[in-house]
């Protein structure tokens, strides 16, 4: 499995490190869960690299949520494995239908 051309773009395409991940950190380690997932082969490739309480947490969405959802798309429109589509359209699923968490709401991200 490989990181296709598109989703290199849209992961350049960001300053990573100077967004909320829901981790507590910055969001600078997403790019490489992004790569992590996408050149599993199996389930077990994937452990220990997943986006699960990075870009949203019980569908409370932080501000890295945002952009990665062009990576999602970037990446679906290529050929991911199978347990790497199955965990991106997971994860879509619970970021299309979150909303802000309150940290990002009380910094003015409650658009997300």
């Amino acid at each position: 499995m490989s990181v296709g051309e598109l989703v290199r773009a849209e992961l350049a395409r960001h300053e990573w490190a100077a967004l909320r991940c829901g981790c507590g950190e910055s969001a600078e380690h997403v790019p490489l869960m992004f790569e992590a997932i996408l050149t599993a082969g199996t389930p077990q490739d994937m452990i220990g690299y997943t986006l699960d309480n990075h870009l949203e947490i019980g569908s409370n969405l932080f501000e890295a949520a945002v952009p990665a959802v062009g990576v999602i798309l970037a990446a679906l429109a290529g050929e991911p494995s199978p347990p790497a589509r199955r965990h991106l359209l997971d994860v879509l699923a619970h970021l299309v239908s979150g909303d802000s968490h309150a940290t990002e709401q009380a910094l003015g991200g409650g658009f997300l």
